[in-house]
């Protein structure tokens, strides 16, 4: 029998979540002949292949497979689940996601099997169920995460290339192969830039799925990785702008003219002296930590803007830039 579903889970140094992530779908009510779960251990440093080991030993039926491969990042090791999958729909996970109810995997092929084959399903990414504690900056990505589905919902945001999370997003295998899918080359922002290749290459058709809900359990970070994630945005947003330049919203200068003002001209201050970034955002880093969630909020936001416009300052890429420079915006304001 075809395998219509091929579900895509990259790990790395997970053993202590794996668990929660695959006890969950090992109670899906989803027809295994139909679908498999493909996990790929990107060289994990600890017992992460004695836990996938056990898992499949558990499926007579071959369900979960398991693969390895030398630490090459993310998108290296989904693209490796790729090649390996047999299904017609790729379904992309995070290794820290929990399906929300039983019917998760079949909310999405049940989207493709009504859809032609340029569908694409943005599953809902919702805040873990267990983890109050969780970090102030967590707290910040779930904000703006519920604001986006929030204007989905509304009308106000339309779907797209770039809301293609591949925390939980599913696209025809036809289709991913078409656009040629994820660039190895990107360490952040992967997602996005396959999504607007989908987009644009392979005139995909987005849709929102609530439905399809899992629970996002990150692990409790440290604001350094929070930090340098901005930062890696940074030039990573800077070059997806440089393969859509008709498409001025994708480029970091936005956040120039940002509705916020404080964020303006935070944005401009960091851009036109780079070296305060760091001594600015060691001091403000405590405070984000030991207040409480809602004065934490604004201080990330803060925190991430100027790690973010430190990536884009200081990209390579900046040489390719023809835009309008960000200086030449501030002595405009």
């Amino acid at each position: 029998m075809d395998i219509l579903l091929s579900v895509i889970i990259p790990t790395y140094n997970r053993a202590g979540r794996l668990p929660v992530l695959l006890d969950a779908l090992l109670l899906q009510n989803i027809d295994h002949s139909r679908s498999e779960i493909l996990v790929v251990d990107d060289g994990s440093n600890d017992s992460t292949w004695s836990v996938l080991q056990s898992y499949q030993q558990k499926q007579k039926d071959g369900w979960i497979r398991i693969l390895s491969q030398n630490n090459q990042g993310q998108a290296l090791a989904r693209q490796y689940g790729v090649w390996e999958s047999r299904g017609r729909y790729l379904l992309f996970l995070d290794d820290d996601m929990e399906a929300a109810h039983a019917g998760f995997l079949q909310s999405h092929l049940l989207f493709h099997e009504k859809n032609a084959d340029s569908g694409v399903a943005l599953g809902a990414i919702l805040p873990p169920r267990d983890n109050p504690r969780r970090p102030a900056f967590e707290w910040f990505y779930e904000k703006s995460i519920r604001t986006m589905y929030e204007n989905f919902k509304n009308g106000t945001l339309v779907p797209s290339g770039v809301h293609f999370f591949s925390a939980n997003v599913s696209v025809p295998k036809e289709l991913f192969l078409k656009v040629g899918g994820f660039n190895g080359a990107y360490r952040q922002a992967e997602d996005r830039e396959l999504g607007l290749r989908l987009q644009h290459h392979g005139h995909a058709r987005f849709a929102f799925l609530p439905e399809a809900a899992a629970y996002h359990n990150s692990p409790t970070g440290r604001f350094r990785a929070f930090m340098r994630r901005a930062r890696l945005y940074g030039h990573y947003d800077l070059a997806i702008s440089l393969l859509y330049p008709n498409q001025p919203e994708l480029h970091p200068r936005q956040i120039f003219v940002s509705a916020s003002p404080v964020k303006r001209l935070l944005a401009r201050v960091a851009f036109q002296w780079p070296l305060i970034i760091a001594p600015l955002s060691w001091l403000v880093l405590p405070w984000a930590i030991i207040l409480p969630i809602r004065l934490s909020l604004p201080l990330c936001s803060m925190l991430y803007c100027l790690q973010y416009v430190g990536g884009y300052a200081a990209s390579p890429l900046r040489a390719q830039d023809r835009s309008t420079p960000p200086e030449a915006e501030h002595h405009a304001a």
